[in-house]
């Protein structure tokens, strides 16, 4: 691969905002270790400087940049807590590209997903309207240079994700069916028992949906929009053509979970309504974009035939001659998004290279990829203004929450457009490690290691497991871990055989073997930290999330070295998740086969058939209503632990799904987690969480007004 690094630029702007992004590289290391900062327990110092739970509910968060087509402001989203009401408000702000003048856009906290017109004058966006219980999502137009907003749609159901078309007359968006009238009636009447994996329902109602298009203008809005794809279909993702006379998309003729590979990309002639196929395989595609040149589309898939454990690849389609290539064939990158230049001779893209993320090149002829931001931390959610000469983007840092920036591609230089939470300079943050060790087969892995500014000697060390099993740990801002070191625990998070990021074969690297080779990359992990001096073996915890659940317990059924173990939306029975859970990827790479065919592999890693070897102390949590790994799973798992006589505690988050979202719901789980590892990790059996801060007034008038 190809790289350039670019030269810093002068400015004329003030210091504090013409900055380059932090770039101290992270030692590389054979588990060498070197102390950082942060502060544990009990240790000498300011209290306030300890990065605690309630600093990391409290958090604002931004993100979503949108730059205008002339580079002068960036749109963005602003999320707030709001405790009172349990729960997070966002609202559209405004930024100029020198970082000043930040302020709300819109007058709603309800209004969502802002987009500038191709000209730049008008802001396009969505916010609820109607009456009473019947009010949904609509288009909204607002003149950037002053007026009030104007509603553009009247639609029967609620404007999903939108697009304008290139010449700026009108506006493409999805929406979903709606029932006739006396059949909605009936349904609201008590006829709505739900036909599972029929029509457009999977193991929830679902329906179907459509792309629209509708004129943009607020002289007679709202406006009648106009139907452009059939019905019966459940289309993902759309791309309107540069000349505005196609459309492409994906869709399914079904709403089957785990049948995603159903999905295909069709090109329809918008006038005629003729349509064509560009796929039919069994792989699914998304991420659709057109070249400037409206003679090739491009999308992200797998592979062209079969749904392949692949980091995902971007193919380009000619629609003169219907051939497709696949490009940057040759990288271990993991691709997270990409943008057409003008010209179309490349492409723009974010990408994943082990634990960071950065804006690359791509050359359309030669394949050469250019690197062009060179940060140490994950680079995401990259905006281009019209001519590809700046790019606003989201970037995390080990001790930098995610904040926006605004980078100029030509000389290097970098507009810092928001501090979201400047209280956190203050505090004392800590850089992992990167850190590197050889597997029982020899094969090296990759992880971070935090570790407690203060200690000197082998301490309290918890293994963290990612979830995935595809997913990854990245030097991104990782809350959970700074509070972890901040009460004096070291946290080792491996990127075990399976992780995104290191390439196709790493990621394959526990194909039919979940359960075997990535956990003997967490235990060679662990001693080797045990070796350095870092981590004490008699003080050792696990914990993890999804993957990291399952994984998690499925390691307290091999040993019982740990001392304690924090299990969230675990499966821990494999042939009993089958009909109710997300089994996709368990059927076709983590455990192959099925629940009969396979019968002994899937009932021999599921950690529930050996749960009468767990002697681990082991709390659990769940949303009710998750529906990717279901709360029956970690329900079974305790009442194993708890009929066994295993020390065990079983929470369970009403309302929640897969991830645990609600602000107080989330205190709960940090704050529970932190006294079981106290308990039986430090032996601080009195320990208990303490009160939420005072609020404070006047921030917290701001955010609910």
């Amino acid at each position: 691969m190809r790289t350039r690094r670019h030269a810093p630029g002068g400015s004329t702007l003030p210091r504090t905002r013409r900055t380059a992004i932090t770039t101290a590289a992270a030692v590389v290391a054979t588990i060498t270790v070197t102390p950082l900062g942060g502060q544990e327990t009990g240790a000498a110092g300011d209290a306030g400087r300890t990065f605690t739970v309630d600093d990391a509910i409290d958090m604002v968060r931004v993100s979503g940049p949108r730059l205008s087509p002339d580079g002068s402001r960036i749109l963005f989203t602003r999320n707030e807590l709001d405790w009172e009401k349990n729960k997070r408000v966002s609202r559209i702000w405004v930024v100029g590209a020198d970082g000043r003048n930040a302020r709300p856009f819109t007058g709603s906290p309800d209004d969502r997903s802002a987009e500038w017109s191709p000209d730049g004058r008008w802001v396009s966006f969505t916010r609820p309207a109607g009456e009473g219980d019947g009010k949904v999502r609509q288009l909204f137009l607002l003149p950037v240079d002053g007026g009030e907003a104007a509603q553009l749609t009247k639609h029967a159901t609620a404007v999903g994700s939108h697009r304008w078309s290139a010449d700026g007359m009108s506006i493409f968006f999805l929406a979903s069916d709606s029932l006739p009238d006396d059949l909605e009636k009936e349904r609201k009447n008590g006829d709505d028992a739900i036909f599972i994996d029929e029509g457009p329902n999977g193991q929830t109602r679902g329906s179907w949906n459509g792309v629209w298009q509708v004129t943009a203008g607020i002289a007679d809005a709202p406006r009648e929009a106009k139907r452009l794809t059939e019905e019966g279909r459940i289309v993902g993702n759309f791309a309107p053509s540069p000349n505005g006379n196609f459309l492409a998309y994906t869709y399914r003729g079904e709403n089957r979970r785990n049948a995603g590979h159903l999905s295909e990309v069709a090109l329809l002639t918008i006038e005629s309504g003729e349509e064509i196929l560009i796929t039919g395989n069994d792989a699914p595609e998304s991420q659709l974009a057109w070249s400037p040149d409206g003679r090739a589309i491009t999308f992200v898939a797998p592979d062209l035939e079969t749904w392949e454990l692949d980091q995902g690849n971007l193919y380009h389609y000619h629609i003169p001659t219907g051939e497709t290539r696949q490009l940057m064939a040759h990288t271990d990158m993991d691709m997270r998004g990409y943008r057409w230049n003008p010209g179309g001779r490349s492409i723009d893209i974010v990408a994943l290279d082990r634990t960071v993320a950065n804006l690359y090149r791509v050359d359309m002829r030669s394949g050469d990829i250019e690197q062009i931001t060179h940060e140490t931390g994950v680079v995401s959610s990259a905006s281009y203004d019209r001519l590809h000469r700046l790019a606003a983007f989201q970037f995390a840092g080990p001790t930098e929450t995610g904040d926006l920036w605004l980078a100029d591609l030509e000389d290097g230089t970098k507009v810092r457009l928001t501090e979201a939470n400047p209280g956190l300079a203050d505090k004392d943050l800590v850089r992992p490690e990167v850190v590197r060790w050889r597997s029982f087969d020899g094969l090296e892995i990759e992880g971070l290691l935090y570790r407690p500014v203060d200690r000197t000697s082998p301490g309290p060390t918890i293994l963290e497991i990612h979830g995935g099993p595809a997913g990854v740990f990245t030097q991104g801002f990782d809350a959970d871990a700074q509070i972890l070191v901040s009460q004096g625990y070291a946290v080792l998070q491996p990127n075990v055989r399976g992780s995104s990021g290191y390439g196709d074969a790493l990621l394959r690297g526990n194909m039919n073997d979940i359960g075997g080779g990535d956990y003997e990359d967490l235990m060679t992990g662990v001693d080797a930290i045990i070796e350095r001096g870092v981590a004490h073996p008699d003080s050792l915890a696990v914990k993890g999330w999804s993957y990291g659940g399952i994984l998690g317990g499925w390691t307290i059924t091999r040993t019982d070295r740990f001392k304690a173990a924090s299990l969230g939306a675990m499966v821990a029975d494999w042939r009993s998740e089958f009909g109710s859970g997300f089994n996709f990827d368990v059927v076709r790479w983590y455990l192959g086969g099925d629940p009969w065919s396979n019968r002994d592999h899937w009932t021999e890693r599921s950690a529930y058939t050996h749960v009468d070897r767990v002697k681990t102390p082991t709390i659990l949590f769940h949303g009710a209503n998750d529906r990717t790994d279901t709360m029956e799973q970690s329900m079974n798992f305790f009442a194993g632990l708890r009929h066994l006589g295993v020390e065990a505690r079983f929470i369970l988050f009403p309302r929640e799904g897969h991830g645990i979202t609600e602000p107080r719901h989330r205190r709960t789980l940090m704050m529970e987690e932190m006294r079981w590892l106290h308990r039986y990790v430090k032996g601080m059996t009195d320990w208990e969480p303490p009160p939420r801060p005072a609020p404070d007034k006047e921030t917290e008038k701001k955010v609910i007004s």
